[in-house]
């Protein structure tokens, strides 16, 4: 059976030892699931969060959706971190980005594992030497006139001078404790996973959740007609109250003619017991004359009217003022034509008559 092969880097400035990693495939799978778990916690908590903070704030939170969208959120940022991560432990990266092993004026993976095994990644103005043979092999040799990749050797060790800085590679049995990553990448790539549980959790407050009604108390049933109102104040309070329901009044008028879309003021007689029920009702007299018959109409929209409480059982007739709707009038060539047609059914019916 194949033993599994780990290759270790030392990186020297000056003959010192800056730093030291070693890279195996135990090592990318320790990378992996700890990445994942990371961020996978963080979507969890995330849900639990974003979750209470709707209940807190008078949601109700449709269950099927809100999990499919925080798993769905949650493990894709999960897995595409791991993958990120998992790729990181498999080489060792040369460069000037943060989250490079060394620096180098040009970025690149200085070693890395392919299906094949480790290998190393050569670029002109790279030294040294290759040792794993009967003689050492100067890597100006195999260099040439482009970037090259070669085989990292089962017991064998370069040396690498990139400028002042000298890279000593060994690669051996992989024995130990499976190597972690540097210091702060994973909380990098685990920062990196937030947009998409953000996304989440906007889409949690916009799809998953429905506001909740609060629930009517005292205050909300009492009427705000006060018991000791005089019957003036009682009836300015009633006008308001129709005023503010007169907008049914436009379905009246939407089949009548063209001139008759107009503003008017409508009386409305009320007969109204304690509780704001209407008793009795009727239209009094409007605006409108005999080519606007609306009256039947517009007592039957007064009839689907309600009142708050009020002091004591009371008669009063409301003025009420009809206004248009938001609906555009033809104007122009249409408006007359509608007018023409208006006149000319208007003589049918007096010659008729």
């Amino acid at each position: 059976m194949k033993q599994a092969q780990s290759v270790e880097i030392a990186y020297l400035m000056s003959g010192g030892v800056v730093s030291q990693r070693r890279l195996s495939r135990r090592g990318e799978w320790r990378a992996g699931i700890k990445t994942f778990v990371v961020v996978a916690g963080m979507a969890l908590a995330a849900a639990l969060l974003v979750g209470g903070g709707l209940l807190a704030a008078h949601r109700v939170v449709n269950a099927a959706p809100y999990l499919v969208v925080w798993m769905i959120a949650g493990v894709g940022a999960a897995l595409f971190a791991a993958l990120r991560a998992v790729g990181r432990a498999r080489s060792y990266a040369v460069g000037a980005d943060i989250d490079d092993d060394a620096f180098a004026g040009t970025p690149m993976p200085l070693v890395r594992r392919t299906p094949g095994g480790y290998v190393m990644r050569l670029a002109p103005g790279m030294t040294g030497q290759l040792e794993g043979g009967r003689a050492p092999i100067p890597l100006e040799s195999v260099i040439g006139e482009g970037v090259v990749d070669v085989p990292l050797p089962a017991e064998g060790r370069a040396e690498v001078h990139i400028g002042m800085a000298t890279f000593v590679v060994g690669s051996g049995p992989d024995r130990g404790p499976a190597p972690e990553l540097p210091a702060g990448v994973v909380r990098r790539f685990a920062r990196k996973s937030l947009l998409p549980l953000q996304a989440a959790a906007l889409a949690s407050v916009l799809l998953c959740a429905i506001r909740v009604s609060a629930p009517i108390g005292d205050a909300e049933m009492r009427s705000a007609i006060p018991t000791d109102a005089t019957p003036l104040q009682v009836e300015l309070m009633l006008r308001q109250e129709a005023q503010l329901q007169a907008h049914a009044f436009h379905r009246c008028f939407d089949v009548m003619p063209i001139s008759c879309q107009k503003r008017g003021y409508v009386g409305v007689k009320l007969s109204l017991a304690r509780n704001g029920e209407i008793r009795d009702h009727e239209i009094a007299g409007s605006s409108y004359g005999a080519d606007c018959p609306v009256n039947q109409c517009l007592s039957d929209v007064v009839g689907s009217w309600f009142f708050e409480p009020v002091p004591q059982s009371m008669s009063l007739v409301l003025p009420v003022q009809v206004l248009r709707t938001d609906k555009p009038l033809p104007y122009g060539h249409a408006r007359a034509a509608a007018d023409v047609e208006r006149k000319k059914a208007r003589d049918a019916v007096a010659r008729l008559d």
